[in-house]
Parts: structure tokens; C-alpha cells; sequence
């Protein structure tokens, strides 16, 4: 521990973890302290699974879990779910879909029923999956004039092109209506019993009747690995600006970036500390002091390295008045050039690690927290030992590692910049640095 912080030593719940005979592996964390349960179902397989035409049929095959069994109606299902003060949903990430069911103790054996019910015996009802490509469509069609939402998605289809990661994992106006019922059913028949399926039980249980349950009535795992595309990013080379006009905007949305590394990294920990005093820890980052607080060129600016299994993207999300847009993209380069020759100084360190360790506990408050922090050690394969270390790792990063991981990671000399607003004002000066394409 370095001078000018301290952290209490974290104790993680009890998490108990098994390899049953049918394949699964299960956690159970036992938290008799409110009469509550929290159960969680992961499926590695995810968005980027999706055909390469067929964005947002994981996600979409996810909800259709929900909406009815063989047995019950979506109504009905609902119907059950609420009489019990239960909540119940599923969606799919990048690389895992889930299913989530919480409620009281007292209906364990009843949740669980259901889960198994929702997960083995879907309805896959043609109207209801009509009704809810509907209704995906609308939510896109009100999202697609939004300058924040158009600049997160051609920052990401752009930085991933050519990848599983090129698309949204909701879909997009292009691929939604293409979707069919069947599509559906192919892919829960082909991934959603696969291999490396794991349960995630919280809250005020027996972990042995757990075992014996999950053990006794959930279906082995598929021994058939569904088909994934192997793929590797490949990270921009010199600056390359895309510009999407809107000559209706009066601000530009920016997104500058480039290829991350992914969580089980082993200086994924130290780029953590790193980025929270380049432009993740809010008022007190580099950037906001530069950006916001000096030149007062955005009410706000930030940094994020989004955690994939895989490389994900570390990203630079702001927006500026169109008449310095141009400007601001030149400063933040500035920012990122200056810290990578300068460093950090120690009291940005000891900030960026107190916050780190003073805040880690509410990472895990709630029973559903709890089984989040879980499923990201399995899902990303650093195991639970992770979780209990974690605040010590941080608390050991040094001066010296915040400095190497900048030169190391981060590229201001190579990066896509992907601005929102009136190209007319600012294209020239954007081809000072690199080619520009201007998208209508």
C-alpha cells in the first residue's frame, strides 16, 4: 500500500461453487439475512453470435424467453410472476444471454419451477414475437434522430467493422424486419443449452437443496459447442475522422478512440487507476479540468474502457458547440499526448485508488449485485479470487505503472474520431489530420 491511502480488507460473501453431473456449473452464495432469492441463468452466447444480417436476434430470442411457455401465456406468466412479487426478465449481452428471476424465499421451490419452465419449454408464440419486433422497431424509429445514439453506434460499427461486434445488440432498422420466428428457434436450439452454462443462486438458501434441484431436473448441457466467429479488432492506424452531417445540430456529438484490452488482462487494473484520472473520475479527471473547467468547451467529457471478453473500445465521449469542434478534438489530443509524457502525480494516484477501494463494497449490496460480480469472473475467467483481491491489486498500483500503461495503451496518434454535426463548418480542418468520410 502506498502512502496517502488505505483500504479495509475486503471479505466476500461465502460463494460456493460445483461441476454437477450434467454439466452445469452452479455458484450458490447463502445470505439468510433477508427472507429474499436472486437466481440468474448464463448462456455464453451472446450478440456476437448474431449472423452477420441478422443483428439483434440474440437479444431478441432472450426477451422471447419471458413471453409464455407451452404451459402459460405471456399473461398468465406474468400474471404468476406478480402474484408473487417476483420480477423476472432476459436479454443478451455481448457474450452471454441471461435470464433473471428474484423474489422471496418462501417461493424458492415455485421461482425455480418457473426458471426451468421459461428456460426448457419456451412458447416461441408467433404473435408474440410479431408484437415485440414491433415493438423494437418503434423504440429504434424514436431513437434514430438522436445525435448521442447515432454517434455510440457508427463509433462502434466502425471501430469493429468486419467483426461480431459491428452492430448494436438490439438490432437495427436494417436487420429487424428481416427477423422470423424461426430465426428465433433455430438460435435457442442451436446455443441456449451449450456448454459452459452456469447458474448463479444469492440470497436466503440452502446451497445443498440448491444442488440437489439444479442437479435433479435441469437438462444436461448440450455437448455441441455452438459456432462462434473468431475474429481479433484491428486498431486504427494514423487518425480517421467519419463525420455524420446534421446541419440541424447547433453542438457536435464527438467520440474519439481506439481498440482497449479486455478484463483478464493483467494490467487490466492498472489502466482502471489510469483512466480514472485521464477521464474517468469525473470533475476531478484530466480531461474535465482541461476541457470543462479551463477552456469551457463542454459541460461535460469522460473516458471509458469497456470490458469484453475480448479487446473492447476505450472511448472519449463529449460534445462541444459546432463552431469549436474542431478545437476541442485538437485539446483532448493535447490532454491524452501530455499525460502520456508527464504521468501522473501521486495525489491523482491516491484519489483515483481511495475512490476505487472506498467504493467497492456497494459493488455488492444487493443480492442481484452480488450475482453480477460473480457472472463477470466466470464469464471473463479470472475467477471468484478475483472479487477478493481486487481492492488490493488496485491499492498496489504505482506511479510507474499508471505511466507505463498510458505510453502503452493509449494512442493519440492513432485514432477514429467520429463526430455528429455541420460538416460544412469543420470538415477541412478534420483533413488536416487524416482522411474524412462525410456520411449523410
Amino acid at each position: 500500500m502506498k502512502a496517502g491511502t488505505s483500504f479495509r480488507e475486503f471479505v466476500l460473501p461465502p460463494v460456493s461453487s460445483f461441476r454437477l453431473r450434467n454439466g452445469l456449473k452452479l455458484f450458490a452464495v447463502p445470505l439468510p439475512d433477508l427472507p429474499l432469492v436472486s437466481i440468474h441463468l448464463l448462456i455464453p452466447r451472446g450478440a456476437e453470435a448474431d449472423p452477420v444480417d441478422r443483428a439483434g436476434l440474440a437479444d431478441l430470442s432472450a426477451e422471447m424467453l419471458t413471453l409464455g411457455t407451452r404451459k402459460r401465456s405471456a399473461f398468465q406468466l406474468a400474471a404468476e410472476m406478480d402474484g408473487m412479487g417476483a420480477i423476472f426478465s432476459a436479454s443478451a449481452g455481448w457474450n452471454v444471454s441471461s435470464l433473471q428471476i428474484s423474489g422471496l424465499s418462501e417461493d424458492l421451490e415455485r421461482l425455480q419451477e418457473l426458471l426451468l419452465e421459461i428456460y426448457t419449454e419456451p412458447a416461441h408464440s408467433p404473435e408474440e414475437f410479431e408484437q415485440l419486433k414491433q415493438r423494437r422497431i418503434g423504440q429504434l424509429i424514436q431513437q434514430k434522430d438522436e445525435s448521442q445514439i447515432i454517434a455510440d453506434e457508427c463509433f462502434q460499427q466502425t471501430l469493429f467493422q468486419g467483426t461480431p461486434y459491428d452492430h448494436p445488440p438490439y438490432g437495427t432498422l436494417e436487420s429487424l424486419p428481416k427477423l422470423t420466428n424461426e430465426d428465433v428457434k433455430k438460435f435457442y436450439a442451436d446455443g441456449f443449452l451449450s456448454p459452459g452454462s452456469f447458474l448463479v443462486f444469492v440470497g436466503d438458501l440452502s446451497v445443498d437443496g440448491v444442488c440437489r434441484w439444479v442437479e435433479g431436473f435441469f437438462p444436461p448441457a448440450n455437448r455441441k459447442k455452438p459456432e462462434i466467429r473468431e475474429f481479433r479488432p484491428s486498431p486504427p492506424r494514423g487518425i480517421r475522422t467519419r463525420i455524420i452531417d446534421r446541419q440541424d445540430l447547433t453542438q457536435s456529438q464527438i467520440r474519439l478512440g481506439h481498440i482497449g484490452i479486455p478484463l483478464a488482462h493483467p494490467d487490466y487494473i492498472p489502466f482502471e487507476v489510469m483512466n480514472y484520472i485521464l477521464g474517468g473520475g469525473g470533475f476531478s479527471s484530466r480531461l474535465m479540468q482541461k476541457i470543462r473547467s479551463e477552456l469551457g468547451y463542454t459541460y461535460g467529457i469522460h473516458s471509458l474502457l469497456e470490458p469484453r471478453k475480448v479487446p473492447g473500445p476505450f472511448t472519449i465521449s463529449t460534445f462541444t458547440p459546432t463552431d469549436i469542434t474542431f478545437s476541442c478534438v485538437q485539446e483532448i489530443g493535447a490532454v491524452l499526448q501530455s499525460f502520456l509524457e508527464r504521468g501522473a502525480t501521486a495525489p491523482e494516484r491516491d484519489e483515483a485508488v481511495n475512490f476505487f477501494t472506498g467504493s467497492y463494497p456497494r459493488r455488492f449490496e444487493t443480492l442481484s449485485q452480488i450475482a453480477q460480480r460473480i457472472i463477470q469472473a466466470e464469464l471473463h475467467e479470472v475467477g471468484i479470487e478475483y472479487l477478493s483481491s481486487y481492492p488490493r491489486r488496485i491499492a498496489a498500483v504505482s506511479l510507474e505503472e499508471i505511466s507505463r500503461v498510458a505510453r502503452q495503451y493509449v494512442h493519440p496518434q492513432d485514432l477514429l474520431a467520429v463526430i455528429v454535426g455541420r460538416a460544412d463548418v469543420f470538415r477541412r480542418a478534420f483533413e488536416s489530420l487524416g482522411p474524412v468520410e462525410v456520411l449523410q
